[in-house]
């Protein structure tokens, strides 16, 4: 097993303008966006050798009344899955050199152009991506890409809601939420639950929608390189794109960076610490975005980011992000105070979607979903991704 590395504290400042771009005024509903950390690419490479392997082929998402379904508004067949690298955002539209810089770079077979900005999706901040369902099925996973149906409902004005935002928020497929952006607020129906592949953005608009919202318009790549050096594709993309660009890598298992000394595993007196941070919040609501008790609770990696904050430790916010947090192990040589991941989305099979504290003894603290609070529990085996033991 190699050594993974990682430096939790003080995350880097492109990924602060990776989701100021998609808070800079005047896309944001509200005035203030609050910034998610999220780990630098070094640290994602880094930590990103080990892969679980899928399970079966999962169906294609349910959809709302296919009946519906206008006859006018077509969509392209399904024509050939690519996949996802990196996911690159600026504040503003990038110019069509710099797009076409990018497509030209080594090893990169695709670039996929979105807008990406947050917005109130009934009532509450959720990052989005305003995409052209005929081009971007073709680097959504599987279960999702392959539905003519879930493509023509986006092309027609409805939204798709990431699996985790619409279960955990009561979101229901057929229900009608209000979309309220820069330019105004529409009322549109929650067509399906679909995760993107994009760690971090709840919902898939199509552009038309997003523009009449007041989305940048083209701010955002999805980049498929997959026989690339991801190290220096790295290094081409920030020459391509400029500084103001923002970098995250959406794979999981590049060749490991040459060199690069790994982190130190956290004392036991820190784990200890946060441990007893997280007990404390025992019998606190899930709340889905949640990360504070002025929010009312939180949510599986809002009160793993809570709980480490205490033990002056930083950690991402997200799950997909928190995996990369440290050296990834498997469960046998799990120790307490070790994080504990798990690909529960049936909409994307391969997606960091749940995380928990190992507490030892086969017991492991977590925030677990809508309708239960915070508890001390068995371990699951279910769909388990991994261990990952912190570093700072």
């Amino acid at each position: 097993m190699r050594h993974r590395w990682k430096s939790c504290a003080g995350t880097t400042a492109a990924f602060a303008v990776a989701f100021t771009a998609f808070g800079a005024a005047p896309v944001w509903a509200a005035p203030s966006p609050e910034v998610q950390q999220r780990p630098s690419v070094e640290e994602q490479l880094a930590g990103a050798e080990h892969r679980q392997q899928p399970g079966d082929p999962a169906s294609s998402p349910p959809v709302g009344d296919t009946g519906e379904l206008r006859d006018d508004v077509e969509v392209a067949d399904f024509a050939k899955a690519r996949s996802r690298e990196y996911f690159a955002v600026l504040p503003r539209s990038i110019p069509q050199r710099s797009i076409e810089r990018v497509a030209g770079l080594k090893g990169v077979d695709s670039v996929e152009v979105v807008d990406a900005a947050r917005m109130n999706v009934d009532g509450e901040s959720t990052a989005v991506l305003g995409v052209d369902p005929s081009s971007f099925r073709n680097y959504a996973p599987e279960p999702s890409a392959e539905s003519d149906d879930i493509w023509r409902g986006i092309a027609e004005g409805r939204v798709a809601l990431s699996d985790e935002a619409g279960k955990q928020r009561g979101l229901d497929v057929g229900s009608r939420v209000d979309l309220a952006g820069a330019e105004g607020k529409v009322t549109r129906e929650v067509w399906t639950h679909a995760t993107s592949g994009v760690a971090g953005i709840d919902a898939l608009i199509s552009r038309n929608l997003a523009e009449r919202l007041g989305f940048p318009r083209g701010n955002a790549l999805i980049v498929s390189a997959p026989e690339a050096d991801l190290w220096r594709l790295q290094e081409d993309l920030k020459t391509a794109l400029g500084d103001e660009a923002s970098l995250q890598l959406l794979a999981e298992d590049p060749r490991p960076r040459p060199a690069g000394a790994p982190g130190e595993a956290l004392d036991r007196a820190t784990l200890e610490a946060a441990i007893e941070a997280a007990k404390t919040r025992i019998g606190v609501p899930y709340v889905w975005g949640g990360e504070s008790m002025s929010e009312g609770g939180y949510d599986c990696s809002g009160l793993v980011q809570w709980a480490f904050k205490q033990a002056g430790v930083s950690v991402p916010r997200v799950t997909h992000n928190q995996w990369f947090a440290g050296e990834q192990l498997d469960f046998a040589d799990a120790r307490r105070g070790d994080l504990i991941f798990w690909r529960n989305d049936p909409t994307a099979p391969d997606y960091i979607s749940h995380v928990a504290i190992y507490l030892g003894d086969g017991r492991m603290l977590e925030s677990p979903r809508t309708g239960l609070d915070v508890r001390i529990t068995d371990v699951r085996m279910d769909n388990m991704a991994g261990v990952v033991r912190v570093h700072r």
